[in-house]
């Protein structure tokens, strides 16, 4: 009967953290076409089918007959389980193991045929962890890149208001608004004299009523008639 696989062809150290080599794993997995039966990181499980195997893979035994003994093939409804267990060795190590479990119906002349699990001779074994370790090269953390840095930096700012200068603008008559970055409003022209004081400066002077003595000693012209010479002063 074929001895077990040892453990140097079920189990190897990857150079990579936990994480990284779990993907590395399900690479591999995908990549054979296994069926995934259990998929658990909490516990660093994964359970595949994969297809039918051969007698290069596996042992299933002697099948003793009348022309004699010869090895049982497996048949085509036979099965294969992978189990990969993922464990971490350290913040950049992680120690990934394969074990492998063969299963077939075997026919024995003159008797019905029987489930046998047959012995791993460690062939798919050490295959799967070269490609894990093959998968391990190529498998990297995600680079950020600085176009992209670049996309996700925040937006700029819009302009402030400062509160206090509308406070200040409003109580001295007009708007000013400030706003950081730009250039302060012009100066407003100054506002023309009101109607009310154009009207008092072109009003004439009060005529003085007759017989009321002029204070400068000279009579208002309106008291003066036409083409007559002004009186002369006392």
């Amino acid at each position: 009967m074929t001895e077990p696989p040892t453990d140097e062809q079920q189990q190897a150290i990857i150079p990579l953290p936990y994480d990284l080599a779990w993907d590395a794993v399900n690479q591999v997995v995908k990549a054979n076409g296994f069926r995934t039966e259990v998929d658990d990181p909490n516990y660093g499980v994964i359970q595949a089918s994969g297809s039918r195997f051969t007698l290069h893979d596996a042992d299933c035994g002697k099948v003793t007959g009348v022309g004699g003994s010869y090895s049982a093939e497996p048949e085509p409804g036979a099965s294969s389980v992978y189990n990969f267990l993922v464990r971490p060795r350290g913040p950049e190590k992680t120690l990934v193991e394969v074990r492998a479990t063969f299963n077939s119906a075997v026919k024995v002349p003159l008797s019905p045929a029987q489930d046998v699990d047959c012995v791993s001779h460690g062939i798919q074994e050490l295959n799967l962890l070269r490609q894990v370790l093959a998968q391990a090269k190529q498998t990297h953390r995600p680079v950020v890149s600085q176009q992209q840095t670049a996309a996700t930096a925040p937006p700029a700012t819009a302009p402030t208001i400062n509160q206090a200068s509308i406070k200040n603008g409003l109580q001295g008559g007009r708007s000013t608004i400030e706003r950081s970055g730009a250039e302060s409003p012009p100066a407003a022209a100054e506002q023309p004299a009101s109607a009310e004081s154009s009207s008092n400066a072109e009003q004439p002077e009060a005529s003085p009523s007759p017989g009321t003595a002029n204070p400068l000693g000279t009579h208002h012209p309106s008291l003066i008639g036409p083409g007559l010479p002004p009186m002369p002063k006392l």
